[in-house]
This record gives structure tokens, sequence and C-alpha cells, in this order.
């Protein structure tokens, strides 16, 4: 292995720890010819449903119901709010407030017909979200997130004389924890047009291979949202093999980890990802997108690794190597054991959403993926099959968001972009 650069560094470096999901691999040869692609309908995951729920329909039902009344308790501006925790499990919102809870906000959660407990916060969102911006700014830290239930931060760092230092400096109460940085995690293989989010694209500006997200509107074009660690503005970038055009990278921010690829010349990009193994063709329409609470069930779709459920957000608004907002999920059970991964290196990018029931006319309720982020990084400790071979992964992911509340001290993807879902 080459000597490993700055934990800032971009695609290219080798890959050791907390995956920032790219990876350097030749493209995979020209296919003979293309067959049109089918738009099939969307089936639920394989994998056993989580939380106890029957179904990943019911899940699905459950989540969605807690995750509409928190929207609608956050639609006014909320001083003293601190966090949601709203693990469909529970079947009920737990929130967290500093201060006494305005009355309007009370009749709110009275409106939501979901039950809603209030619960006492020392912090309130803005105040954490202030601290986080200032620990990931500091290159000894590699995560910085609130707790939700406004009582602090937590954070982690390399080495112990990091840790007592980070910890004299702390502003406001603060755990630290020696872990080692994240990586940066850079199909599947052979996309066509129309491009569907989870498939592998290149950058044949610097020969690192990522995954594309979603496919959104902007500035009046179809573009392809993915990973901004995987390449610069400028960059000329292929989606799937030779056989396609080239296309170049736009909107690259660094901070926030996300860029855009261009409508390659003659081709379009469609509303849908990948689902199943790293190799599969099958795909989910993408019906809407949703901001993460704590105690979410979520699904990553990298095309190095494939698609993956049974993961639970546990930290949102989190800074990561200087990065956010990134939202912070893991497997359940969380352990690095062989095969319990959820990203590895060539997944960067790549979709991360949940599941919803959608009606579609004329009155036919079918099951779409909700958008809920592009994968950043992780943390390289868990056996996976990645093309089709055992490789290092993670169990545990940071994702960029495509939507936060509305008065969340951050934005999502999308509103910072002023871009909407195709």
């Amino acid at each position: 292995m080459t000597d490993t650069p700055s934990p800032r560094a971009r695609i290219g470096w080798s890959v050791t720890a907390l995956l920032v999901m790219a990876v350097l691999l030749p493209a995979t040869g020209a296919s003979a010819a293309e067959e049109p692609k089918t738009d099939t309908p969307g089936v639920a995951p394989a994998e056993a449903v989580p939380g106890g729920f029957r179904t990943w329909e019911d899940l699905s039902e459950a989540q969605t119901r807690l995750n509409t009344a928190a929207d609608d308790i956050l639609s006014v501006d909320s001083p003293g709010y601190a966090g949601t925790i709203a693990a469909p499990e529970n079947g009920e919102l737990h929130i967290y407030w500093k201060g006494e809870v305005p009355a309007d906000a009370q009749e709110r959660a009275a409106r939501t017909g979901v039950p809603v407990r209030f619960l006492p916060a020392r912090y309130s969102e803005v105040e954490l979200a202030a601290e986080v911006d200032r620990l990931g700014a500091d290159s000894r830290v590699g995560t910085a997130a609130p707790q939700v239930d406004g009582s602090g931060l937590a954070a982690t760092v390399s080495t112990e004389a990091d840790r007592e230092a980070i910890l004299a400096e702390a502003r406001l109460p603060l755990s630290v924890t020696i872990e080692r940085q994240p990586d940066l995690l850079f199909n599947r293989q052979a996309d066509i047009s129309p491009y569907w989010g989870g498939a592998r694209w290149n950058n044949l500006s610097t020969g690192g291979s990522c995954s594309t997200g979603f496919s959104v509107n902007w500035a009046g074009q179809p573009r392809m949202l993915t990973a901004g660690h995987c390449g610069n503005n400028g960059n000329v970038a292929r989606i799937g093999t030779a056989t396609q055009p080239n296309t170049s990278i736009v909107a690259d921010v660094n901070a926030r980890d996300t860029q855009m690829l261009n409508r390659p010349p003659n081709r379009t990009f469609a509303g849908r990802i990948y689902t199943g193994a790293w190799n599969s063709s099958s795909s989910i329409r993408v019906g809407g997108s949703t901001a993460d609470y704590v105690g979410n069930w979520i699904c990553t779709g990298g095309a190095f690794t494939g698609e993956h459920c049974n993961a639970k957000v546990y930290a949102v608004n989190t800074s990561v190597l200087g990065m956010a907002p990134m939202t912070y999920a893991a497997k359940v059970p969380g352990t690095p054991a062989a095969g319990n991964c959820i990203a590895a290196p060539g997944d960067s990018g790549g979709p991360v959403y949940s599941h919803g029931l959608f009606i579609k006319w004329p009155l036919k309720i079918e099951i779409a993926a909700v958008a809920r982020g592009t994968i950043t990084a992780g943390y390289l400790d868990t056996p996976c099959v990645s093309l089709g071979v055992w490789k290092t992964g993670s169990y545990r992911v940071f994702y960029a968001p495509v939507r936060r509340p509305i008065f969340s001290p951050y934005v999502g993807s999308l509103t910072f972009y002023g871009a909407s879902l195709l």
C-alpha cells in the first residue's frame, strides 16, 4: 500500500479505516449490445424485517407515520428543540426540548394522531450544531455528533493525546473516544441509459470508481447526485462501460461531500435505483424523500456491495472528517461479523433510502424507495462480498442527507442545491 495522506484527501488514497467509499479499479469491459431496461415493480428487501414487524410494508407504514408527525411538529421555528427519536418499534415519538415546550408545538403534536412524549434537554439543537461545526473544523477530530437527548456531544479522535486536548477545549459536555479515522468509500457494474442510482461510475481523470446516487433535476437539467470526494468539477466521468459516452462532474461541494454528474450526450437519467446484489439488474422507483430521525431504519445501495437493510439511524447533524451534515447509521446487530456489511470502498455516492407505500393512479398501492442520502464513509473492519469476492467493508456508515427538517441548523442536499428528485 502507498503512504496514507491526510484524512481530507480526495479519491485515490489507499483505503484503511473510515471508508470514503471510492475505489481504484479498472472499468469493466464493453458489452456487445444494449438491451432495453424495464421498470419492473419494486419489491421489498430480501432481508428479515427488523424491529419485530411482520412485513416491510408494516415497518414502512409505522415509520412514515412517525416521521410525518415529527415533520408537522417541527414545521415552524422551534427555539429550544433538541432532537427526536422516531423508532417505529417504539410506536411513539420522543422529542427532546430545552425549556418549556411551546403551547403551539404541543397542539401540533396532539393533532398528529400518534403518541408523542416531550422530554427535557439541557441544550438546544442550535447550540449543539454550533459546537459540532467547531469540532468538525479541527483536523484532530474524526467525527462529532450531537446527543439526540440534548445532553451534549460525542466525538472521536485517533490518539489519547488528542483526546485529552479536545476535552480540555470543550465548550459543552463532551465524550471523546479513540477510534480509527473514517475512510471515504469510493455496479452495479454496466449501467445504460436511462441511468439509475446505485450503479458504478468511473472518474476517467483520476482512475477512481464510485456509485451513482439519485437522479435529480437541477438548473433545468437532469443530473445524478453522488459523493463529492469522488472527483472535482470538470473531471471526465463515465457511467457504466466503455460503450457509454463520457460526461463531466459539476456542482462539487467538498464541505458537504456532494457533487453531480452531468447528463451524458444523447442519454438521460431516471428516478429509479438498483436493488439486490452488486451484480443485480433489479430496481425500485424513487417515490419521494424524507428527513432522518434517530431510530429510523434505512437501507444502502452501493455498486460494489449491493443492497443492505436492517440498519438504524443513531445520530444526525454529524461532522465527519470536517464534512457536515452527515447522518450516522449502523447494522443491527452492530458487530464487524463476516457478512454484516453495509458499505465498502466503491459504494461512495450510492443511495441511502427507506421504503414507503405510495398510491399510483388508478388507486394502486406500491412500495417505492424514499430517498435519504448518499454514502460518504465508514470504518473498514467488516468482511463483506464486494464485486463477488470477500473484501473489507464496514457495518457502520455516514451519509450526506438529502433532507433535514425545515428549521434545522442544516439543510439537506436537495434544499442546498435547489434540486428536485426526478
